[in-house]
């Protein structure tokens, strides 16, 4: 009886989990997902600014990253002055929320069309880092990606069920990796290394990450050649290749990285 008690109580929690991230990914669709569409298409500046922390960083492929609310208004501005008509929607694929804190996953499309007549059509995916202030969730870390950038892009194939599980790197060192989100598109990483800690060597399949904190790290390759780099706060990378490597942070502050590794982008040669 003590027994079947339990596991009730187990799946209730369970349960009552996973009914707080429906809930939570309803809430984020119309929060901000749903305005940030009609802010959009309404080329409404003042609207787009509301969703954004004062310290925020946008960051698309091939693109510097936009820091600060200035910056990103201007932004905003100049894509809204050389365009007609802008039909522009985003879905919530996947979330996750900590508190006041988030790590949210979703996919955008973008039909526009400029004021020389040219018809855009264009589509690819996104993932925010957001926080609650006040009442409202507003995005600190927006990433995204044009999927017609990634023409080896294939959603029938998942790349990363072929990668080794004993050298996931959330497996070979728990301590430095936790998972945030884990779906048929995307696994979002949570990297933190203190001062003088390292890693085990693990594999990437092909990734895009922001740094929270940076620092400088010292890469070992599997073949025992070493590289060292200085990774500054704010910076984004992506890598279209696969990554076999340890890490150690030989810098005298702690590392944050929130990194996100691709399934269905096919890794080109290095």
């Amino acid at each position: 009886m003590k027994k079947i008690t339990l596991i009730g109580i187990v799946l209730i929690i369970v349960g009552c989990g996973s009914n707080q991230e429906d809930q939570f990914t309803a809430i984020y669709q119309s929060e901000l997902c749903d305005k940030y569409s009609l802010y959009v298409n309404n080329k409404d500046v003042n609207g787009m600014l509301s969703l954004y922390t004062d310290d925020a960083i946008i960051n698309g492929n091939a693109s510097e990253q936009i820091i600060g609310k200035e910056a990103i208004k201007n932004e905003f501005i100049q894509w809204f002055e050389n365009v007609d008509s802008i039909d522009h929607s985003a879905t919530v694929i996947s979330a996750k929320f900590f508190g006041n804190k988030a790590f949210v996953y979703g996919s955008w499309k973008l039909n526009q069309i400029s004021k020389d007549g040219k018809k855009t059509n264009l589509r690819g995916n996104w993932m925010n880092h957001s926080e609650k202030i006040g009442n409202n969730w507003k995005m600190k870390i927006d990433l995204w990606n044009d999927s017609e950038f990634y023409e080896l892009r294939d959603q029938n194939i998942n790349y990363a069920s072929t990668q080794d599980q004993t050298m996931l790197p959330e497996n070979v060192s728990p301590d430095v990796y936790k998972v945030l989100v884990d779906n048929d598109y995307v696994k979002v990483l949570d990297v933190k290394f203190k001062s003088g800690q390292s890693d085990n060597m693990h594999h990437h399949n092909v990734f895009t990450a922001y740094v929270v904190n940076g620092g400088k790290m010292l890469n070992t390759y599997p073949d025992g050649s070493t590289s060292t780099m200085e990774i500054p706060n704010g910076m984004a990378v992506h890598r279209d290749f696969e990554t076999v490597h340890q890490v150690k942070n030989i810098g005298d502050t702690d590392m944050h990285i929130i990194l996100v590794e691709h399934k269905n982008i096919k890794p080109s040669p290095k």
